[in-house]
């Protein structure tokens, strides 16, 4: 049996070698830079990285192409050599197993080609061709993408055939299956990447590959520094990890999480009138567990709400923006309900004459005070689309939370995709609170939701809490 090397620090060497995805027409490819002494299985995630792959699906490596039937030379038929996960030993006494095999020892000058497929359904075949070594220069990095063209194909597409197939519809409007496909598109490479088959960001790539092999000192992390952004990559599969992270990045998350008093006053205001409407002293309920009617019609008017709607506007059970505005306050820890009066909670009072104070204990309360984790992490997803500030309509912001919800794991507990009425509920008090902070455009829920500067700050700072 082989030895395997050890994989705790890079070669004196480095091996270059051109990856190219078999059929693919025009050609999907990239040439990389790679330590020979890693073994297969962290060569398999590099693969994964560098063509961008979601590594849903099975894998292995042979020494020839697994769809490509061997040549009898002198009436004796070669046994080729297929590497594979551990867990696929036992289906196989003649598989061996790649963590004890490192690349260096398979691809050389003298080997021919290395085969690398992924998904045995799709039969995504990869041929890696050895192009020459070179001198390991300092601190260089043990992976690293040179060049390369295109983005790897949609996961369950139909092996390449079948994905040629779905570009040539997608690119013929007239096609009978065209719609449909582009909205299996849309739900298939998710929200955070827009599909286009010649994008590839080598960027991004030595992004992803730099975080396989951290340098020492990034090691002694505080496990207690670590962001919600990172939290949730965390906890996502590692394929979906490389594309939120590339989302992250251009949400400019470091961007301004901080607005002018003035502003946060402004934004405040729903917030700022009813915790002082209610006072130190509080305010006694109706015998029916209702704002007095003069205190609704006061809230209507003065906030400017009244215009836009039907009746009277002095019954709070009748007059939702009055009744949703006080139920989103005792949710994120303003007021509280004792004995038929409003009370203020002891941080309500602290800031009854600090706007910017408020501004902020309104964010950390938004991306925190949650009953159930599935609701934290709706909200989570939110706050970081409304931090980006890419979305133009409520129904862009369902769709993004609803598949980052399911990459971080949720589901019906049949395991079915979250239903968009589900999505819907536990989005409903971040909604409302940002419905209330002027964030998006129409304060009664409507389909305008293009997001404002100020808006996209106080997300930062509910992410940065």
């Amino acid at each position: 049996m082989t030895v395997r090397a050890a994989d705790e620090g890079p070669g004196s060497m480095l091996l270059r070698l051109k990856v190219s995805i078999v059929g693919s027409e025009p050609a999907i490819w990239r040439l990389l830079e790679v330590d020979p002494s890693l073994t297969l299985d962290t060569v398999h995630e590099v693969l994964q990285a560098a063509v961008g792959w979601r590594d849903y699906h099975l894998h292995s490596f042979t020494d020839t192409d697994p769809h490509v039937r061997l040549r009898a030379v002198n009436g004796i038929v070669r046994e080729p050599r297929r590497w594979v996960p551990l867990d696929l030993l036992a289906d196989s006494d003649d598989d061996l197993p790649e963590t004890d095999w490192t690349l260096g020892q398979i691809l050389t000058p003298e080997s021919g080609p290395l085969f690398y497929e992924y998904d045995f359904g799709d039969g995504w075949i990869h041929r890696l061709e050895f192009t020459g070594t070179l001198p390991t220069p300092a601190n260089a990095p043990r992976a690293r993408l040179l060049a390369g063209a295109r983005r790897a194909p949609l996961e369950d597409s139909g092996g390449i055939d079948g994905y040629h197939d779905l570009l040539d519809a997608l690119a013929e409007p007239g096609h009978e299956d065209h719609k449909n496909l582009q909205a299996w598109v849309a739900w298939t490479a998710g929200p955070w990447q827009e599909f286009d088959p010649e994008q590839l960001d080598i960027k991004a790539v030595n992004n992803e590959l730099a975080l396989m092999f951290p340098a020492p000192s990034a090691n002694g992390h505080d496990p207690g520094s670590e962001s919600l952004t990172d939290e949730l990559t965390n906890r996502m599969p590692p394929g979906l990890r490389r594309e939120f992270r590339s989302y992250l990045r251009a949400a400019d998350l470091d961007g301004p999480a901080t607005v002018e008093a003035d502003v946060a006053k402004a934004m405040t205001t729903p917030y700022l009138w009813l915790i002082r409407r209610i006072g130190p002293e509080g305010m006694s309920l109706t015998t029916a567990g209702w704002l007095p009617p003069a205190v609704v019609r006061e809230a209507m008017t003065e906030l400017g709400w009244a215009k836009d709607w039907i009746g009277k506007a002095n019954r709070e059970d009748q007059t939702l923006p009055v009744l949703q505005l006080r139920e989103s306050a005792q949710r994120l820890g303003l007021i509280r309900k004792i004995k038929g009066r409003l009370v203020l909670t002891s941080a309500a009072r602290r800031l009854l004459d600090d706007p910017p104070g408020l501004w902020l204990f309104l964010a950390r309360a938004v991306a925190h005070r949650h009953r159930h984790d599935s609701a934290r992490d709706a909200a989570l997803l939110l706050l970081l689309e409304v931090a980006a500030g890419t979305r133009t309509g409520w129904t862009d912001y369902l769709e993004a939370v609803s598949f980052g919800l399911g990459a971080l794991g949720w589901s019906t507990r049949t395991g079915a995709e979250l239903e968009t009425s589900t999505v819907q509920a536990l989005l409903a008090d971040p909604r409302e609170a940002l419905l209330n902070l002027g964030i998006f455009e129409d304060r009664f829920g409507l389909e305008a939701t293009t997001v404002k500067a100020p808006g996209q700050a106080f997300a930062r700072a509910a992410l940065h809490a």
